[in-house]
């Protein structure tokens, strides 16, 4: 009986996060259009602007890609790169859904991901952490190939 009221809890407990949310402040999808907004409107910043990994994706950068994912992304963006993560529902605005990079071309979405990742989503107000100063350049790159990989390993 104790397991049972215990594995409930486990499975209610985002439901009653994302249920406690206000509804003040930003949609939960607010900051992933405003990121896609800024860039539209401003492009990206300079820094970033012709970020470009010369590197080709190997068998062993798309494996360190997914031990980075699984250790710093999936528990938001989750294992299949959704945004459904097991902590994405107490998140406002939710995690971005990383699918629609996977058909992007790499010359149009490489540095687009590498300033999402390394500056995160503070500025549009979202709990995307900045990573530049967590994650190694080499660390971002296999996270970029394997996310453009199609994430190919869903779980870890």
């Amino acid at each position: 009986m104790i397991r049972l009221a215990a594995a409930l809890a486990v499975l209610l407990l985002p439901l009653a996060a994302a249920a406690a949310q206000p509804d003040e402040g930003p949609p939960r999808w607010a900051a992933n259009i405003a990121r896609k907004q800024h860039v539209i409107m401003n492009g990206l910043p300079r820094a970033y602007a012709s970020a470009h990994d010369a590197l080709p994706d190997t068998r062993a950068k798309l494996a360190r890609g997914a031990t980075v994912f699984n250790r710093h992304c999936a528990s938001c963006h989750g294992w299949n790169g959704q945004g459904t993560g097991p902590e994405a529902f107490a998140l406002v605005p939710a995690p971005a859904d990383l699918e629609w990079l996977w058909n992007k071309p790499k010359s149009k979405s490489e540095s687009y991901m590498y300033w999402s990742i390394a500056e995160g989503g503070r500025q549009f107000d979202s709990d995307m952490p900045a990573f530049k100063s967590t994650l190694s350049k080499k660390d971002i790159w296999s996270v970029i190939a394997y996310v453009r990989a199609g994430m190919p390993r869903s779980s870890p």
